[in-house]
């Protein structure tokens, strides 16, 4: 089963196109303490290191969960039994790709046999409960998610084309493998490395898109002018600016508020540069800012615990990171958002928001609805 990544210009690639994965060397998992390479197995507590030696000279598809948080952070361990179960990380390891700069899809039905959309009574105390954290000064920000649920027969194949005319997003990416499927429509970048360089792109802030051109321009100045959406902004930006310290010789704030067009929404990003200090590796880069400042809070550790609190399900690969890795150890990753996960004749589409001291409990569920628009319109 072929793995597929779409790229804008400024995507996983330089050009803009799909790029067709298949026939693996080998494929590695983690979970439970157990590294397993295609049938080999490795109990280790530390399988970055050995997963880096492994993977020089490929190109790498794959993900990092966010519940992989537990082995960064201590006590961090989120126990609870949920109807997926995805490793903590997963890659496929290749020589080389197919490039095309489209393709078609014939079209099939999906068939659809439930759509469970989260408790909005429940989501609104969370967000009520998380506000009063913030009051009693634990977090000055926090991000809250919840699920939608799909019960019937998914063509994940045509549902990753849909989503390449509806939302054709930066860092689009199909994975598959016999036992789940992962579509990811992330227009997040969380980490870029080209040589000694890193950049990472934290989005913090969003409004839908207009039905006029002046309804647009509107809600993009809207956006942009938003004291609370800059607010929260900037306490992100300086979340990963302190991550990218720990690893980097100097650190560059080179955009603040960008707002980038979607179809369906319009979303405010800012972008932090790296040089990063001799001898790092792929493990001190992971540790240093794992998981996503953006889709965690500040301060990272304390939001950790109180979204692990507050949330029904363990995240998954959600709010993690979808990633390709070059044969010459650069790479991209993305922040696993927009993810619609398949598995047992299930879909589950996560969706969260950011939370800050004024937010408004209603409105902020309305947002989660909102993000997720592309992903079930291509289902």
């Amino acid at each position: 089963m072929e793995d597929i990544i779409y790229s804008s210009e400024n995507g996983f690639f330089d050009k803009k196109g799909f790029y067709f994965f298949d026939k693996p060397i080998f494929t590695i998992q983690y979970k439970n303490n157990i590294l397993q390479i295609n049938n080999k197995k490795l109990k280790t507590k530390n399988p970055i290191p050995i997963i880096e030696k492994l993977i020089k000279g490929y190109f790498s598809v794959g993900f990092i969960s966010y519940d992989f948080k537990e082995y960064i952070y201590e006590n961090l361990k989120k126990i609870n039994k949920d109807k997926i179960d995805l490793p903590l990380i997963y890659l496929k390891v290749y020589k080389n790709f197919k490039y095309q700069k489209d393709f078609y899809q014939k079209k099939a039905n999906n068939q659809i046999f439930s759509v469970k959309y989260p408790d909005k009574g429940r989501f609104i105390e969370a967000v009520k409960k998380a506000k009063k954290y913030i009051e009693e000064g634990d977090i000055y920000q926090i991000n809250l998610s919840h699920r939608i649920e799909i019960d019937g027969f998914f063509n994940v194949k045509i549902i990753f084309y849909n989503l390449t005319k509806y939302q054709p997003t930066p860092y689009l990416m199909l994975i598959r493998d016999k036992n789940f499927s992962i579509i990811s429509a992330s227009m997040e970048l969380f980490l870029e490395k080209k040589g000694d360089i890193l950049k990472t792109k934290p989005i913090k802030g969003t409004r839908p898109r207009g039905k006029t051109k002046e309804e647009d321009e509107k809600l993009k100045k809207e956006l942009y002018l938003s004291e609370k959406e800059r607010a929260e902004n900037l306490m992100i930006t300086d979340l990963m600016r302190n991550d990218l310290g720990i690893i980097s010789e100097k650190v560059l704030v080179e955009k603040l508020f960008e707002v980038e067009e979607y179809k369906s929404l319009f979303q405010m990003s800012s972008t932090i540069k790296s040089k990063l200090k001799k001898d790092i590796t792929l493990k001190d880069i992971i540790y240093a800012t794992f998981p996503p400042g953006s889709v965690t809070g500040a301060p990272k550790k304390r939001a950790m615990e109180i979204i692990d609190q507050l949330e029904d399900f363990k995240r998954h690969i959600y709010c993690g990171s979808l990633f390709l890795i070059k044969p010459n150890m650069d790479f991209i990753m993305s922040v696993a958002i927009r993810q619609s996960i398949f598995q047992k004749k299930k879909c589950c589409i996560y969706v969260g928001a950011g939370i800050v001291a004024d937010s408004i409990p209603e409105k902020e569920y309305e947002e989660t609805i909102l993000k997720a628009k592309a992903n079930i319109k291509s289902i």
